[in-house]
């Protein structure tokens, strides 16, 4: 193996369990700061989420009608500031939830240390998703990050600063999973040839098929489910996912039935050892790249 390309969101972490909480958490103090019911609340995140096609975009509780309502005219600024209670819930909801799956660091480090480039790929914001990395202790093992594109405005804060890290590469919206073209410019960007990669990822729909049809090894992450009912409900609740996205995943689910990833794990831990599998040699093309910093 020369490349790693590992999924991010329930390969590396339970990304379900941290986020769900942590929106309940600030949903509950937001409400209770506003004198209103959570419920509206929970939808009209869902429609902030719906217009920037993303469930996990930063701030959104700035956009919301009912605190638009409360704070006429607000700057980002005034509304950080009056919105401190409720984002500094979700903060502390996610410092307690966020963690990484047992092995990951030691993992990564010794393949890191055996000479093998790692890179990440996601379809959460590239500057939400460095953050996790950094904050989990992982952002060093790390060459690169694959993140779809977004339009991202300045932080609320004027004094905010972009720290930087590890480069983010930004994948053009039509090449998002499982799109088999994504993760041969990937590799090809990596200069590693797909039979010389592995692709780790925890969805056989939108990861295992992408990769078998990419001609790289597939790993299927099948630990990667591990979170309650009602943690996902909560992520369904205020999805970004219209219906034609919903259409989408039903029609990729029927494609990809049958599929077979070439190896699967139990625990990250497992990586180590396993060599890539031989597959044809598919064209190569470059992927579209560009640099971002944080939002």
């Amino acid at each position: 193996m020369r490349l790693l390309v590992t999924d991010l969101d329930n390969t590396l972490y339970d990304w379900v369990t941290p986020f769900a909480r942590s929106l309940r958490a600030m949903v509950g103090e937001l409400a209770a700061l506003l004198g209103v019911d959570e419920d509206p609340l929970y939808s009209e995140l869902r429609a902030v989420h719906r217009r920037h096609h993303n469930s996990e975009h930063p701030f959104a509780i700035f956009e919301l009608p009912t605190v638009r309502r409360a704070f006429p005219g607000a700057t980002p600024e005034a509304l950080l500031h009056a919105l401190a209670r409720p984002l500094a819930a979700f903060d502390a909801a996610r410092a307690t939830w966020l963690r990484l799956y047992e092995g990951v660091d030691e993992t990564l480090g010794a393949l890191r240390a055996q000479g093998h480039l790692i890179v990440g790929h996601t379809e959460s914001i590239g500057p939400t998703a460095r953050r996790r990395l950094r904050v989990l202790g992982i952002e060093q093992h790390f060459a690169g990050i694959y993140c779809l594109e977004s339009a991202l405005g300045p932080h609320p804060s004027p004094t905010w600063q972009d720290k930087g890290g590890v480069p983010v590469h930004v994948v053009p919206r039509d090449e998002r999973k499982p799109n088999p073209a994504l993760l041969r410019d990937i590799c090809a960007s990596e200069l590693a040839r797909p039979e010389e990669a592995i692709y780790v990822g925890d969805s056989l729909t939108r990861d295992i098929w992408m990769a078998r049809r990419a001609g790289v090894c597939a790993v299927w992450a099948r630990y990667g489910r591990s979170y309650t009912e009602e943690d996902w409900d909560t992520v369904v609740r205020v999805s970004h996912w219209t219906p034609d996205d919903i259409r989408r995943e039903a029609r990729l689910r029927v494609n990809a039935v049958g599929v077979a990833p070439d190896h699967a794990i139990d625990g990250f831990g497992e990586l180590l050892g396993i060599e890539p599998t031989v597959a044809a040699r598919p064209v190569r093309r470059r992927v579209r790249r560009a640099a971002v910093g944080e939002g």
